[in-house]
């Protein structure tokens, strides 16, 4: 069902209307934006333009987030959870937020990496053995590939900043993606121990440090702290982050208090027209699943991952709870490319202002006057249409969340232009 244009759900700003209580507990303390340095008009207009896009069918709703110096200033929802059963979007629902578990995983690995229990040159066949056999693509098709020996091996920096040569298969179109795309990887059944041998015994794409590719990486890594830590990689994240960073509806598995408030995922159907995919909990999503995907497997709410999100701004602390020190932080956000490797893009609709890679997202480099945002600014994205930037020279976090496939990469680009709009003194 799409969404009436004569219907509104649920639009709140945070500067005039009261939160749910779910979202004050969690979250982060509120303020008026003009008490943070941002126009309240400005941030208005984010609403109209999100409402414009619920009620023209491009999206089924859509919740907002902007923080500054530490202070919930703005929040936004608008649309619906559920538009079939007009369920309006809250701000406690939670999403499938993919690829956004990517920077959580590359926090608890350099939490590890802070702790002397690895390092970043280690190769990964330190802790996954397989790895030491690994080849490259060199030419032939799919079904009868020429191999040959890496330049030198995999390391856990190449995992981090994607520069590993392993791909997804289902984002290219090489022969190395089609390999990929036979081998069957995406088995919610399968362990991350499971999938990482099985990875290393497919070509990678290139030899490790040369390009920049989307791909397996940080599953790998998942499965790195698992061997490192001697913890399964969600007893892990539970104790190291979610719970000393107070985010109690994060996890891999449908909890009991997340029951009801999971948005329904969207696609465009044949006639053009937004369509739910069935079933509304898929497998990896509850008991069933064995994988604990490193690279996009979470659940989340906005309200807890604002909080990691600002953990990143202060540095690596949060409300007295110290997960990383400072200069480990700065070195996540800092680009680690080689020259030759930036900018990054992952779509035709990429978000403008050049990016290279730090440990966990992409990181501008840049300082573009004509382009919305700051030099050292680190972002990423799920799967689902989940966008998220950390900006330490303005001191400010922004995401604008849905459940929509494939991701709509434009909504981040005027995401982007709205909020720096709304910064005052810029």
């Amino acid at each position: 069902m799409t969404p009436q244009p004569t219907v509104r759900a649920l639009s709140t700003l945070v500067s005039c209307c009261l939160l749910t209580e779910s979202v004050i507990a969690q979250g982060l303390p509120r303020a008026r934006p003009e008490e943070v340095g941002l126009s309240a008009t400005a941030l208005e207009r984010i609403t109209t333009t999100l409402q414009s896009y619920v009620d023209s069918g491009q999206f089924p709703g859509l919740l907002t987030v902007v923080a500054r110096h530490g202070k919930l200033a703005y929040l936004s929802s608008v649309g619906w959870m559920d538009a079939e059963h007009q369920h309006a979007m809250s701000p406690d629902a939670v999403f499938r937020i993919y690829s956004l578990t990517k920077p959580i995983t590359s926090t608890a690995v350099m939490q590890l990496y802070e702790r002397k229990k690895l390092r970043l040159d280690d190769p990964v066949s330190k802790y996954i053995p397989a790895f030491a056999g690994v080849k490259v693509y060199a030419g032939g098709g799919a079904a009868t590939p020429v191999l040959r020996d890496p330049e030198r091996p995999v390391t856990i920096a190449d995992l981090l900043t994607h520069t590993s040569g392993l791909t997804y298969g289902f984002i290219g179109n090489t022969p190395a993606d089609s390999i990929y795309r036979r081998a069957g990887l995406n088995n919610p059944h399968w362990t991350l121990a499971q999938l990482s041998d099985s990875l290393a015994h497919l070509p990678l794409a290139f030899s490790p440090g040369s390009r920049w590719n989307y791909g397996y990486s940080i599953d790998v890594l998942a499965r790195i702290v698992e061997v490192v830590s001697g913890m399964t990689f969600d007893r892990y994240l539970d104790s190291a982050l979610f719970r000393p960073l107070g985010m109690s509806m994060t996890a891999f598995h449908l909890t009991p208090g997340m029951e009801g408030h999971l948005a329904t995922l969207y696609t465009r159907g044949p006639d053009g027209k937004l369509q739910a995919s069935a079933p509304l909990i898929a497998p990896e999503y509850t008991s069933e699943g064995k994988m604990l995907s490193g690279g996009g497997g979470l659940l989340s709410t906005a309200s807890d991952y604002l909080r990691f999100a600002q953990m990143l701004l202060k540095g690596g602390e949060l409300d007295g709870h110290r997960v990383l020190k400072r200069e480990t932080v700065a070195m996540m956000m800092r680009d680690h490319l080689p020259p030759g490797l930036t900018p990054i893009t992952v779509a035709p609709d990429w978000p403008p202002g050049k990016n290279g890679f730090g440990y966990g997202g992409a990181v501008r480099v840049d300082s573009d006057t004509m382009v919305p945002g700051s030099p050292g600014t680190l972002r990423w994205a799920g799967g689902a249409t989940t966008f998220f930037w950390v900006d330490p020279q303005t001191d400010l976090v922004a995401m604008v969340w849905t459940q929509y496939l494939p991701p709509a990469w434009s909504l981040d680009a005027q995401f982007q232009r709205l909020v720096y709009a709304s910064v005052k003194g810029r």
